[in-house]
């Protein structure tokens, strides 16, 4: 997984993750464990069983489709989001 954020003020972020760790089902727990404590609200509650689930769907989509752009924002002073999968 690649995060690449680039800015103007030359602050730019280049972060190289390896997926098999981002979408482990390890990662999914602590993940639905981290939201659920920072949630103000009972409707943003997640089960880590259906956060493993949508790891598992991840990790189909990266196996079938190869390299795959999750996030791709530009933002109209030239800032620029990306994550690719």
């Amino acid at each position: 997984m690649h995060i690449k954020i680039k800015s103007n003020d030359d602050k730019n972020i280049n972060l190289i993750l390896p997926t098999s760790l981002v979408l482990s089902n390890l990662t999914a727990v602590i993940a639905a464990k981290a939201i659920n404590k920072k949630a103000e609200t009972k409707e943003c509650q997640i089960s880590s069983k259906d956060l493993c689930k949508l790891m598992a769907l991840m990790r189909k989509i990266k196996k079938k489709y190869g390299r795959f752009e999750l996030v791709d924002i530009q933002s109209a002073e030239g800032d620029i989001v990306k994550i690719v999968l």
